[in-house]
């Protein structure tokens, strides 16, 4: 007799559903852990973010195409000198965004138990820590604003925002770096660092960082 649907669980990669004694997804090999009621956990991916990025760089690269098949019938051989300039600028971005783009979408977690935290995002090191192991949490934000120049103009790029977390003990110190956005989403990011300070207060820590309050 086969097991009914609603005890089976649902891997969140590729939404197979497992019987309750599967450890990893049947389908996709996708570990599947069992956490208490009072955990944190978040497993998201960005395909969103993805398709909607792939869309946006095909528009782009068709632009340019048009705008170089304009601008050589207006202007002739006297277009090459300019062409030559942005096609470079422009080949790079597409490596650079194909490069950024990569990952997302796969699974990432973070999760938040009474004995460790654990952070898993794709193309990143695997971070864990033991709450016994440290006495604080510090939580560092950092902004970093892309730009280009271009001849006779300086183009403002879009903004990316990380935050850095740092666990302090008497002996100890370790720290884990993530985008806003690309890593977990924004909304993720914002429940992130008030589990932080909610289990901070919860395990005796120190929690210096953003505040819910």
């Amino acid at each position: 007799m086969s097991e009914p649907s609603n005890k089976k669980k649902k891997c969140p990669q590729c939404g197979k559903k497992n019987i309750p004694e599967d450890k990893f997804c049947t389908n996709c090999g996708f570990e599947l852990k069992e956490y208490s009621p009072g955990d944190f956990v978040i497993m998201e991916h960005l395909k969103g973010s993805l398709y909607g990025s792939i869309a946006c760089l095909t528009i782009f690269i068709a632009f340019m195409i048009l705008v170089t098949v304009a601008v050589s019938s207006q202007y002739g051989i006297q277009a090459i000198i300019p062409l030559i300039i942005i096609w470079p600028i422009v080949i790079g971005f597409m490596f650079w965004a194909s490069r950024y783009l990569r990952g997302l979408s796969k699974i990432r977690k973070f999760i938040i138990t009474g004995e460790y935290i654990e952070i898993i995002v794709p193309h990143k090191p695997y971070f864990r820590v033991n709450w016994s192991e440290f006495d604080a949490i510090e939580v560092q934000k950092r902004d970093h604003q892309t730009w280009a120049v271009l001849p006779g103009k300086v183009i403002i790029g879009p903004r990316f925002i990380y935050f850095k977390l740092i666990f302090k003990g008497s002996n100890f110190t370790e720290s884990y770096e993530f985008e806003s956005g690309k890593d977990f989403k924004r909304r993720s990011r914002k429940e992130i660092l008030i589990a932080l300070e909610e289990f901070a207060q919860k395990m005796n820590k120190d929690y210096n960082g953003p505040t819910k309050k």
